[in-house]
C-alpha cells in the first residue's frame, strides 16, 4: 500500500480505499486480522491517527469488527456486495425515457443501486416466513401497524431523539403524502388552514390543495421574523415544518425559532407536524433537539421515514400521534388496515432489533458524508467564486446559485447538454415568481461516489468554459 500527500484524497481516505478493495478482493480474507495500528503507521510512514481514522471507517461501513484485545477483525461482506453485478448505471432509470438518461444525474430521493440491504433483508424474511410468526400472513393485522415495529420506533425514538412516547402514540403509514392525507381527516377543510413553509415540499402542498383545505404560506427565506410573522397571520390549525433540514433550501431552524413556533401552537391550539425526513445525515454540526422532545403540552405530531435511509420503494413511514389526535385518529379509521404489508413491517422490526439496521445505517451515513465532502470540495475547486452554495451540511442535496443571474432553465439546459442532469427549483415555491431564478438542486443520494468529481467537473466546464 502506497500513500501519497501531493493528491488532494486525504491520506486517511487513500489508505481507507486500498484497504476496502482489498478485502472486496479477498486479499483480506473473512476472520483475517488487519495489521496493528502502531505498526501499519510504521510501514507506511503516516501518522497514527491516520490508520486509525481509516480503520474506523472501515468499522462504520461493516467491513471489519474491532474486538478489545484482537484488533481490527474483518467481517463477511458478501452483503455489502449483494446484487452490486445486477444494480443500474448510476443515472439509469431515474429519468424515465432514454433519451432523458445522463452519464451524471444529480438527483435528489432516489438511493444509489445496491444501497438496499438484499441479503440481510432476505434472510430475515426467510427466518420468518419459516417460524410461527407466519401465521400473521394469515389474519388482518393491527390498523395501526405491528406492535413489534411500533415498539422499535418508539425506543429508538425515546433513547436517541429524546421524544417521550409510547408505542401506541406511533401509525404506520405507506409514505409522506399517505400520511399528510389521512391526517388532514382529523382537521375540517372548510374552516382549518394549513400553514406550510414557502418554499417547501410540493408533495405535501398537493395533498393539502387536493383536500381543499386553504394553505396559509410563510417564508422561509426573509428571515425568522418575517416567518412568524406569517405564521401568526396564518389562522392555521396545522402547520408543516422541515425544521432539521428544510426543503429545499437545507436551512436548520435554530433554537429560538422552534420556541417560537411551539409558543405560537400552545397559544392557538394549533398543531405542528413535524417531518423529521433527513434527520439521519449530519455532515459537521450535532442536529438540533427535535420540536417533538421539546413538546410539553402535545402540540407536535412527529413524522419519520425510512426512505431516505433504506429505501424509498418499501413505502414505510410513521407519525407520532398526541394522545387526543391519535384517539380522533382511531375513531375516524376504525374500519380501515394498515397500508403496510405485514412481511414488510415484521421484516423491518426484526432488521431494527437484531444489530442489522445500526451496521446498515452506519455505511450508509459514511458513504453519505464522503459523497457530500467530495461534492462540496469539488464545486469550491471547479467553480469558486461563480456560485454560492446554499447548505448547512445535513441532507442529501444542497442548492448552488450562480452569480451571473443565468436563469435555471438556462443552467439546466447547459448541464444536459454536457451529460449532467441538475433539477430546478421553481416547483418548491407556491408562488413560482418568487424563486430565486439562478438556483438549481443538486443532490447526492442517487450518484455514485466515483461519479461526483468528474460530473461536476463537466458540469463546470458546461456553465463556466
Amino acid at each position: 500500500m502506497l500513500l501519497d500527500d501531493r493528491l488532494p484524497t486525504p491520506l486517511y481516505q487513500q489508505l481507507f480505499d486500498q484497504l476496502r478493495r482489498g478485502i472486496e478482493e479477498g486479499d483480506h480474507p473473512e476472520g483475517s486480522r488487519l495489521p496493528p495500528i502502531r505498526s501499519l503507521a510504521a510501514d507506511l510512514g503516516c501518522a497514527r491517527n491516520t490508520v486509525e481514522s481509516a480503520y474506523g471507517l472501515l468499522v462504520q461501513e461493516g467491513y471489519v469488527k474491532s474486538r478489545p484485545g484482537s484488533g481490527y477483525i474483518v467481517q463477511n461482506v458478501a452483503f455489502l456486495q449483494a446484487d452490486a453485478d445486477h444494480s443500474q448505471a448510476p443515472g439509469e432509470g431515474l429519468l424515465g425515457a432514454d433519451e432523458d438518461r445522463v452519464r451524471y444525474d444529480f438527483t435528489y430521493g432516489n438511493l444509489e443501486p445496491g444501497t438496499f440491504p438484499a441479503a440481510a433483508w432476505r434472510a430475515i424474511t426467510d427466518d420468518i416466513l419459516l417460524s410461527v410468526e407466519s401465521t400473521g400472513c394469515d389474519a388482518y393485522n393491527d390498523p395501526f401497524g405491528e406492535e413489534s415495529l411500533r415498539s422499535a420506533i418508539a425506543w429508538r425514538l425515546a433513547t436517541q431523539r429524546g421524544i417521550d412516547c409510547t408505542p401506541s402514540q406511533i401509525i404506520i403509514q405507506g409514505g409522506t403524502q399517505t400520511s399528510v392525507q389521512n391526517l388532514l381527516a382529523l382537521f375540517d377543510g372548510s374552516r382549518d388552514a394549513v400553514a406550510m413553509e414557502d418554499p417547501g415540499y410540493d408533495g405535501v402542498r398537493t395533498v393539502i390543495e387536493r383536500a381543499r383545505f386553504t394553505l396559509a404560506p410563510c417564508r422561509v427565506g426573509a428571515g425568522a421574523e418575517v416567518f412568524r410573522a406569517d405564521l401568526e397571520a396564518s389562522g392555521a390549525r396545522l402547520a408543516y415544518l422541515t425544521p432539521s433540514s428544510q426543503f429545499p433550501t437545507c436551512r436548520v431552524m435554530p433554537i429560538d425559532s422552534r420556541e417560537a413556533v411551539l409558543r405560537w401552537a400552545e397559544r392557538t391550539g394549533a398543531y405542528l407536524l413535524e417531518d423529521d425526513y433527513c434527520r439521519d445525515f449530519r455532515y459537521r454540526e450535532r442536529s438540533l433537539a427535535p420540536l417533538a422532545s421539546m413538546d410539553r403540552r402535545g402540540r407536535v405530531i412527529y413524522m419519520g421515514t425510512f426512505s431516505k435511509s433504506l429505501s424509498p420503494a418499501l413505502r414505510i413511514n410513521y407519525l407520532v400521534l398526541p394522545e387526543p389526535l391519535r384517539d380522533r385518529w382511531r375513531e375516524a379509521f376504525a374500519n380501515s388496515y394498515s397500508p403496510v404489508p405485514w412481511l414488510n413491517q415484521r421484516v423491518l422490526a426484526r432488521f431494527m432489533t437484531d444489530g442489522s439496521w445500526d451496521r446498515h445505517l452506519r455505511r450508509v451515513q459514511a458513504k453519505n458524508r464522503r459523497k457530500y465532502e467530495t461534492l462540496t470540495r469539488v464545486i469550491r475547486e471547479t467553480m469558486g467564486n461563480d456560485v454560492e452554495m446554499l447548505e448547512n451540511g445535513t441532507g442529501l442535496h444542497l442548492l448552488v446559485r450562480v452569480r451571473d443571474g443565468r436563469g435555471q432553465d438556462t443552467l439546466v439546459r447547459q448541464a444536459r447538454a454536457a451529460d449532467v442532469a441538475v433539477y430546478p427549483t421553481r416547483k418548491y415555491w407556491l408562488d413560482p415568481a418568487g424563486h430565486v431564478s439562478s438556483t438549481v438542486l443538486v443532490g447526492f443520494s442517487s450518484i455514485a461516489e466515483d461519479d461526483i468529481e468528474p460530473g461536476i467537473r463537466a458540469l463546470a466546464g458546461a456553465w463556466f468554459g
